[in-house]
């Protein structure tokens, strides 16, 4: 059930990131006057993206704790807003270096996370590699 529900949320990250990416585009357009406010514009917008898509990780993790068969987050856990948000940033940048463990079935959640993560960040490394080479011709 735990990594279905991972599938699910890796596959809803799939879907806003494309969108987000496509507002990001429109938004930014090409400015072949000044290529690098293009560039900073998108590194920006990248930026809130990202944060926001942790957040929503974090809003997931909130939900699925209410339910006790989805397993706990221990360790230096303080059941509060920002040690989510904490635990959902270092999952999605798959540092994994936390001091939260994830036990039981959240942890294929947290996995599954890990690899969203890692494939939106590889997906934006090659959105603003584009606009870069877009910008500068």
């Amino acid at each position: 059930m735990a990594l279905l529900i991972g599938l699910m949320l890796v596959s809803l990250l799939g879907i806003v990131h494309h969108n987000a990416l496509r507002v990001l585009d429109r938004l930014t357009g090409r400015d072949l006057v000044r290529p690098n406010v293009t560039v900073i514009s998108i590194f920006l917008g990248l930026l809130v993206i990202h944060t926001c898509e942790i957040l929503l990780y974090a809003g997931a993790y909130a939900v699925l704790l209410a339910w006790p068969e989805m397993g706990a987050l221990a360790g230096d856990f303080d059941a509060d807003w920002e040690s989510l948000v904490y635990f959902s940033g270092i999952n999605f940048t798959t540092l994994g270096y936390t001091q939260i463990e994830a036990q039981g079935p959240i942890r294929l959640v947290s996995m599954m996370q890990s690899l969203g993560g890692f494939m939106i960040l590889t997906w934006s490394a090659t959105f603003i590699y584009s606009a870069w080479g877009r910008a500068f011709r």
